[in-house]
């Protein structure tokens, strides 16, 4: 379980960012949330809670997912300001708040062949929340999956965004197919493939390893989170990894 945030002295902003959409950010910052609200319930039955899942995504992903959940059982509070500016610097001043996971757009208004000494993130409403966000991360946790296509993207998102930011960065393996990557001599081929390109650049990386269930993908329509899953072999799979990567993001900042 990860370990107890109550004695915190002010809000900790967890950002889950890529360049490319379809990585998995919405599933890593509810459940994270869950995992982490699990943990560090309000001090009182009336008491806000100390977590918050927020949103800057004009679509509200993160809002349909979480309206959904019964609200006895949700385990985090949830804002979503769907481009609005001020709401996330005033929730890290809420002295009630402990930590803050945000969910950012399925895509980023980037310019990819901007010169490299400029802001790729230019100048509309996405990029003015984006940038409104990443001035008060203090972690940005950046989704790797094996498939190719979000390669290019995480890496332009670390050396073009956040770099030049000076904001620390974690990178996560999400939706590893743990069932098809089949150990040889001890190794897992493609989990290794993603750690080996982690390494090559120098990006430090989560040793946890988030697999891909179809329960996830299950998991808004039918309002869970996965500290709510049904009972099952996967589920508890499933805990275990969000435990345990909540557990290294904690020891990240």
């Amino acid at each position: 379980m990860p370990s107890s945030i109550a004695s915190a002295s002010d809000a900790k902003v967890i950002t889950l960012v890529q360049q490319k959409g379809g990585s998995g950010k919405s599933t890593l910052a509810v459940n994270l949330a869950a995992v982490s609200g699990q943990n560090n319930p309000p001090a009182q039955a009336d008491a806000p809670c100390p977590v918050v899942a927020a949103g800057i995504d004009r679509q509200g992903s993160l809002e349909d997912w979480s309206a959904r959940v019964p609200e006895d059982r949700l385990p985090f509070d949830y804002v979503v300001t769907k481009g609005k500016l001020g709401e996330i610097p005033d929730l890290v001043q809420d002295p009630d708040v402990r930590r803050i996971f945000v969910d950012t757009p399925g895509f980023m208004e980037t310019d990819p062949d901007a010169p490299m000494d400029a802001d790729p993130l230019g100048s509309g409403n996405t990029a003015k929340a984006m940038e409104e966000v990443l001035e008060v991360t203090n972690l940005a946790v950046v989704p790797l999956t094996p498939e190719f296509l979000t390669h290019r993207p995480a890496e332009f998102t670390i050396e073009r965004v956040l770099k030049p930011r000076k904001v620390p960065f974690l990178v996560v393996i999400n939706m590893w197919d743990s069932g098809n990557d089949r150990e040889r001599d001890g190794v897992r081929p493609e989990l290794e493939k993603l750690r080996k390109w982690c390494r090559d650049r120098g990006y430090p990386f989560a040793a946890t390893a988030i697999r891909r269930y179809k329960i996830h993908s299950k998991a808004p329509e039918d309002g869970l989170t996965v500290i709510q899953y049904p009972e099952s072999g996967t589920s508890l799979r499933a805990r275990e990894d969000f435990y345990k990567l909540a557990l290294t993001i904690e020891q990240a900042l």
